[in-house]
């Protein structure tokens, strides 16, 4: 046989068919999955731990810079666990250019330009908090990444519900909402397999083998993730992010950037900021978030007309067929982060 025709025959991935079957519902993404290099990695990690069942028990959230910037990360875990979703483990991370590509690898597609010029230096302007959360109430068939995605709401706040766990953190804009989790098991595996080229699995290799260890009483003393707050907060200032007064310090400093808050302090001219991003180092410190909270506000983040390359299935994709077959209706979230 010619190498041609060899290569026509030969399969395209060494994972079958099969290999995310009850590990997502979508179609599409099990199949895109079987290529993924970090979703395979990432198979091969997990069960190394542990069966791949605990990654319907377990979810992770990641309390981005901003979160840590607005302090909202002790509401954020409170929350958590009022809907009964515990700390189990807990580090930090830095997000760079790759790595933000890679998480958000299917969903970049539809990021507006404006966005792509923004979040290098959003994310990567302090620690991350990465925390793996057990789920003691999850109902039956729901994978603990499903349930909080559903609770977790829209990145966009004109998706917002007022229920949503990001309504009630007070989401700011498009790329101030705080946090990011995983769609499903599916990416519970894969994401934190891109975390583990820079974290490892010690941080969380008990947690997952051993889910008794959560312990029902909480207590500050005992939380994976509060043990590191006082990391997190030690290295990125505290700031309101608020978009009006941050356009006020700005104006009243001095500099390249007090220059275009007094010349360009409009939407219509965020052009101009998205400009100077690129030849001019952000300020240090809280002028640094000032000038964030100035382009997060007035930025497109999506690109008219686009769908990314696999969107966020409902979670009712998760339930039981009713008695005709069909399912409920719930609404799912669509945005990028």
């Amino acid at each position: 046989m010619a190498p041609l025709e060899l290569d026509a025959v030969l399969p395209r991935s060494a994972l079958t068919a099969t290999e995310f079957d009850g590990l997502s519902a979508d179609p599409a993404k099990r199949e895109a999955y079987r290529y993924d290099t970090y979703a395979r990695e990432g198979l091969r990690s997990f069960s190394a731990l542990t069966d791949l069942t605990r990654s319907h028990e377990f979810t992770f959230v990641v309390l981005k810079p901003d979160a840590v910037a607005g302090r909202r990360c002790e509401l954020i875990l409170e929350i958590l666990r009022s809907q009964g979703w515990l700390p189990a483990a807990a580090t930090t991370i830095r997000f760079d250019p790759l790595l933000t590509r890679e998480l958000w690898r299917y969903q970049f597609n539809a990021a507006s330009a404006q966005r792509i010029a923004v979040v290098d230096h959003l994310l990567g302007s302090g620690p991350a908090l990465l925390v793996l959360l057990h789920d003691t109430r999850r109902p039956a068939g729901m994978p603990a990444s499903v349930r909080l995605t559903a609770a977790k709401g829209s990145a966009d706040p004109e998706a917002a519900r007022g229920t949503d766990l990001r309504s009630r953190i007070g989401r700011v804009n498009g790329l101030f909402n705080f946090i990011h989790t995983a769609d499903d098991p599916a990416d519970v595996i894969r994401e934190l397999q891109l975390f583990s080229y820079q974290a490892g699995w010690d941080w969380c290799a008990r947690a997952l083998r051993e889910p008794g260890q959560v312990a029902d009483g909480w207590a500050p003393e005992r939380d994976p993730a509060y043990a590191l707050l006082a990391q997190v907060h030690a290295a990125v200032p505290a700031h309101d992010l608020d978009l009006t007064a941050a356009l006020r310090r700005l104006r009243g400093g001095g500099g390249r950037w007090a220059e275009l808050a007094q010349r360009a302090g409009t939407r219509e001219q965020v052009g101009q900021w998205l400009d100077a991003l690129g030849p001019d180092r952000l300020p240090a410190g809280p002028a640094r978030w000032d000038v964030l909270t100035v382009v997060t506000g007035w930025i497109d983040c999506n690109e008219r007309g686009v769908a990314p390359l696999l969107s966020t299935p409902s979670a009712a994709a998760w339930q039981p067929a009713d008695d005709d077959g069909l399912r409920s209706e719930q609404e799912g979230d669509t945005c990028l982060v």
